[in-house]
């Protein structure tokens, strides 16, 4: 078993998840020696926790690091990785929800050992990295290797974060990154949309904001209460007459949204279908 105390932890990639990473990795006493944009830009000192350096050179970071995180862009990620000369005490991971362990497959042909570990979290931008802290708490982890060590270390680097984790196989990606993106960046989109409606009603955006906050609140908490019997709306009363309203003051006067709304409005209705069995709750109040 390895001693994950003495990893070495280096990142190259310097942006929102490595920081919130290396901020909650040095919370739990691991040894984050430092990160390295490249070439790109110098990494401005405040962002890295205490006792990490900035490393001008990536072959310097590599020599300071035997755990180094890839987290760059998905599309530079297996590029970067060829670049770059890995030696067999190197452990090299990445995090992208989508790219599978080929992406890494050069580094595995120098000896190294990879794996991958994803957060399913949403992490945006921050002035003030420290407020990172805590963010991977109860958190969901999906870990990808063919080398225990490796999946072990990442299991327990999951455990010190009070997170948990799922193993994946690389085809299981594209599924698991799809659904993870729907109920991420495509509720943010669909709460835009939803929004622009709201001021299309009259609605100031502080309004529109606080009304929203609320609904979805109650919509989360149902459905991960009741399930899927919890949707609400015209298409879980079957009412087709406000469904064809909507329908026509959109094409009138948002049809950029109308492909949306029938879509979302289909699925709704098999939804319907399919939990037709289970029995209503009427503790839901329908809107």
């Amino acid at each position: 078993m390895t001693d994950i105390s003495s990893l070495r932890i280096g990142f190259i990639g310097y942006g929102k998840i490595a920081q919130a990473l290396a901020w909650n990795f040095n919370e739990v006493e691991l040894n984050v020696v430092g990160a390295s944009n490249e070439s790109h830009s110098k990494i401005n000192e405040n962002t890295l926790p205490q006792g990490s350096s900035n490393f001008d050179s990536l072959s310097d970071l590599l020599d300071a690091s035997n755990l180094v995180f890839l987290t760059c862009p998905d599309d530079s990620i297996a590029s970067l990785c060829e670049s770059l000369n890995w030696k067999a005490s190197h452990m090299i991971i990445h995090c992208s929800g989508t790219m599978d362990s080929t992406t890494l497959s050069h580094a595995e042909s120098q000896g190294a050992q990879t794996g991958i570990f994803h957060p399913l979290q949403t992490v945006s931008h921050t002035l003030h990295p420290e407020s990172y802290l805590g963010l991977f708490t109860n958190v969901t982890f999906g870990i990808t290797s063919k080398h225990d060590g490796i999946t072990e270390i990442l299991e327990r680097m999951t455990n010190l974060l009070d997170g948990s984790w799922v193993s994946l196989n690389d085809d299981a990606k594209t599924p698991y990154h799809i659904g993870a993106i729907m109920a991420c960046g495509h509720v943010t989109t669909l709460l835009d949309l939803s929004s622009s409606l709201m001021t299309k009603a009259g609605l100031s955006k502080l309004e529109s904001s606080e009304a929203l906050r609320t609904i979805v609140n109650k919509t989360i908490d149902n459905y991960f209460t009741y399930g899927p019997i919890s949707l609400t709306g015209p298409a879980a009363r079957h009412d087709k007459d406000t469904v064809l309203n909507h329908i026509n003051w959109l094409r009138e006067n948002h049809p950029e949204i109308l492909e949306t709304y029938t879509n979302l409005t289909r699925h709704s209705t098999q939804i319907v279908t399919r939990e037709s069995e289970t029995n209503y709750i009427p503790e839901l109040e329908d809107k």
